[in-house]
């Protein structure tokens, strides 16, 4: 019998090639862009899970809250909390600090190789204990046996020493010296949310004492909790630590699951960018909608064609088949054209794989992936089921005697299904088309958006030059011909600054300040405006932040800073600013202030998701380390060249590096960038297929109509006329999935938008675009099958009657 249901099913597809071409490009595009993006939602939610035990590992982290009880919640903690955790919660099985690189480059040297690296991350030796990194060659127990061992990953052992056993080999450290290699550890996975080249000990900070510094917020914190941990009464636990240590801190402290991190975590001082479960759930249900278009194309051309086959199915009837023996035929066929189907969206998948890898930085597989075998060979299963179950009843339930005797079938109730499921399929469509062009114009406007600054032709290169060498560099690099200003700081804006708490002198107003230390001409290298006041100069020595004077008076003027609008309006200082004094920091009785000489007007210096938050520049010749270089557009290779030049009579050693900050703008909204191109490249798909539906329904309404078409054309019917006959019913689903399109799409655009503190309005001519790019889209699907019925020789059509 299943033979038998197999070679009719076979014999079917074959009869009707034209039906079974679309139904299977459709449902196998379908099928392809579902199982990328169940390899892309697999991957995003696999992160950190390569642990041993991932469910027991958490990060600990705080929020800063100023003294009018705003919170900026952030990743970092001091040194001190995970010694403390460790001895005072018995619930906790192991912790580990991690300090990373923060940016900075190491000079790593052996033999003749000579390279910057920056993935350079102290730890605790419990760091193994904690995660789960597999050893190459050395072990665990000798992985930090002295201050001077390191570990490495295999592609940096085979960077630096090809073939050669790298245990025991030294390599040489920038200013931390010789360490030898004691460890090689299995690359980092993909899936982890922070990666790594070298691990050294935190051991190697000189005459620091970490396991009582409360203060030093530039550590992250990782526990493992032992089995059936009470992790609810964790936090608490941790906050009173806390408070025992600092009585007048005001940071709240809690914890976030490893598994987590990843797909909801976005603090401040995140070791790597995160991605968003936003993202998760907007391409899953993406790819469960063309899904579903792709299944509505089956049923409709499935039931369209029920006509065709009535007589199949009464002679069928008529010998002695039963409804369920029907039934089942019809299933096999829909289950069949299904697993054809996912055949060639395998193949497909390959093909677009690349393209896929590109838009989301992943290195996803088909080949040989047997999650995809498993995915794919289910998905055909039930897909075929759940698509072929309307269309087996409903062919089934035909009455023999009616049909043999040629009489017209009733297809009220499936025309009107067939009307329901376009309907759904161009409301889907219209609302993809729509979030489409609000992501685009949103992106356009994020792009555009006047930043305050001027980011384009500003290079950005560390240094490790002394306040001297800098200096005479940047005098020197001012006189290469395309260099327009210079200066240096101890950060990007954009991408890495510090923070500090400061208050108006006389309040209690304490709030978190974002800062960079900067030479003079910074401002006017960026490009910032000066609203008040004027920006720092040379002529100026009190500008410049002196020492402290220790045993001194009590009150210290200790320099001068720039602040912009916002930390004048958050600090509450009273107008005019110019003049007033911050409190920098106590040491005991003696109180530390620096002076307002300008306030800047407000830049935007992280996303648009975010608002603007107070930031100050202050001038510490020493903590200077990026040389911050605005250029000419035009013959800016030789500028760069010419620039190197210079840089190597102060630094023969370091190679020069460089990047440009709009670079460290873009990388604000890698995700949302990504998130647009993957969106974009869906919504096509999804048109697509549901055009290959209506193209097949038109197809079969023409074939249907072919000898009216043929009496109106020899009764003076215009082609125009055919056409507007074969087009205006498709035409009324049309315009009613846009009525349907229209609300849905504003609300869930409107939530999207709300992530963003700097968003455009969604206008009404976005709606307009969608409806005039769906109806074209639809009239000229339609009208190609509609034109091809027009011109067709109505003798032709009407020789049979």
């Amino acid at each position: 019998m299943i033979r038998n249901h197999f070679r009719i099913a076979l014999r079917n597809l074959w009869r009707y090639k034209g039906f079974s071409s679309i139904n299977i490009f459709g449902l196998a595009s379908g099928m392809a862009c579902s199982l990328l993006i169940f390899l892309f939602v697999k991957d995003e939610k696999s992160y950190d899970r390569f642990n041993k035990d991932p469910e027991n590992i958490y990060r600990v982290v705080k929020d800063f809250v100023n003294d009018d009880g705003s919170r900026l919640p952030d990743a970092t903690t001091p040194p001190a909390v995970a010694p403390a955790l460790q001895k005072e919660i018995p619930e906790i099985e192991a912790v580990t600090r991690v300090f990373p690189g923060w940016g900075r480059d190491f000079l790593i040297k052996y033999g003749n190789k000579k390279i910057l690296e920056q993935r350079l991350y102290r730890t605790d030796s419990s760091f193994f204990n904690v995660f789960t990194f597999s050893f190459v060659k050395g072990d665990v127990k000798n992985a930090f046996k002295n201050t001077q061992s390191i570990v490495i990953t295999e592609s940096i052992a085979q960077k630096y020493f090809g073939d050669e056993d790298p245990i025991g080999k030294i390599l040489s450290v920038d200013d931390l010296g010789n360490m030898m290699v004691s460890g090689v550890i299995k690359d980092v996975p993909s899936s982890s949310h922070f990666h790594f080249d070298f691990l050294i000990s935190v051991r190697t900070f000189p005459g620091n004492d970490l396991d009582g510094n409360w203060g030093w917020y530039n550590f992250y914190t990782y526990i493992k909790l032992k089995p059936n941990a009470n992790v609810a009464s964790l936090t608490k636990k941790i906050q009173e630590i806390y408070k025992k240590n600092d009585a007048e801190g005001k940071n709240i402290f809690y914890v976030q699951r490893l598994t987590d991190i990843h797909l909801t975590s976005s603090l401040k001082w995140e070791l790597e960018s995160n991605s968003d479960k936003l993202y998760v759930y907007v391409f899953t249900i993406i790819g469960i909608f063309i899904l579903l278009i792709a299944g509505i194309n089956y049923v409709n051309l499935a039931t369209a064609k029920a006509s065709v086959r009535a007589k199949e199915i009464g002679v069928r009837k008529v010998t002695g088949a039963v409804r369920s023996s029907l039934i089942n035929q019809f299933l096999t066929e829909s289950v069949i054209t299904c697993l054809i189907a996912s055949v060639l969206a395998v193949a497909m998948a390959q093909i677009l794989l690349p393209v896929v890898n590109s838009l989301t930085q992943k290195q996803l597989t088909v080949v040989g992936n047997p999650a995809v075998l498993v995915y794919i060979f289910f998905s055909a299963i039930f897909l075929g089921i759940i698509a072929g179950v309307f269309p087996a009843i409903y062919l089934s339930s035909f009455q023999p005697i009616a049909v043999l005797k040629g009489l017209k079938l009733s297809e009220k109730k499936t025309l009107n299904l067939r009307k329901a499921l376009v309907v759904l399929q161009f409301t889907i469509s219209i609302v993809l088309i729509i979030g489409a062009l609000i992501i685009s114009q949103q992106m356009h406007f994020i792009q555009s958006t006047k930043l305050g600054l001027n980011k384009d032709q500003v290079l950005i290169a560390k240094n490790t030059f002394s306040p001297q060498e800098r200096r005479a560099f940047l005098n020197d690099v001012l006189q290469v011909p395309g260099v327009k200003r210079a200066a240096a700081a101890d950060g990007v804006i954009g991408g890495q600054n510090w923070t500090n708490g400061m208050r108006y002198r006389g309040s209690e107003n304490s709030q978190l300040i974002n800062f960079l230390s900067v030479s003079n001409d910074f401002v006017d290298v960026m490009g910032m405006e000066v609203k008040e006041g004027r920006n720092f100069s040379a002529q100026f020595p009190a500008d410049t932040m002196n020492n402290r004077i220790p045993g001194g008076p009590l009150d210290q003027n200790i320099g001068s800073v720039l602040v912009n609008e916002t930390a004048i309006k958050d600090l509450g200082i009273p107008e005019p600013a110019v003049g007033k004094q911050l409190l920098w920091g106590n040491d005991k009785d003696t109180m530390y202030y620096v002076t307002i000489v300008g306030v800047l007007k407000d830049f935007h210096f992280t996303s648009l998701k975010n608002q603007i938050k107070p930031f100050a520049f202050v001038n510490i010749p020493h903590r200077q380390w990026y040389l911050t270089l605005k250029l000419s557009a035009e013959n800016m290779q030789n500028t760069i060249a010419q620039v190197e030049k210079t840089w190597k009579k102060y630094s023969s050693e370091r190679p020069f590096q460089y990047a440009f900050l709009d670079e460290t703008y873009a990388r604000l909204y890698q995700s949302e960038s990504r998130f647009q191109k993957v969106f974009i490249s869906l919504v096509i798909l999804g048109i697509l297929i549901a055009c290959l539906g209506l193209l097949g329904l038109s197809t079969f309404a023409a074939q249907q109509r072919v000898k009216e078409i043929g009496i109106r054309k020899v009764l003076g019917a215009s082609v125009s006329n055919v056409v507007s006959l074969l087009s205006k019913d498709f035409l009324k689903l049309i315009i009613a999935a846009l009525i349907l399109a229209t609300p849905l799409a504003w609300y869930f655009m409107n939530k999207w938008l709300q992530d963003f503190a700097y968003r455009i309005n969604i206008s009404w001519w976005v709606f307009v675009i969608a409806a005039v790019a769906a109806i074209s889209i639809a009239l000229i699907t339609v009208s190609f099958q509609a034109i091809k019925a027009a011109l067709a020789n109505p003798v032709k059509s009407l020789r049979t009657e």
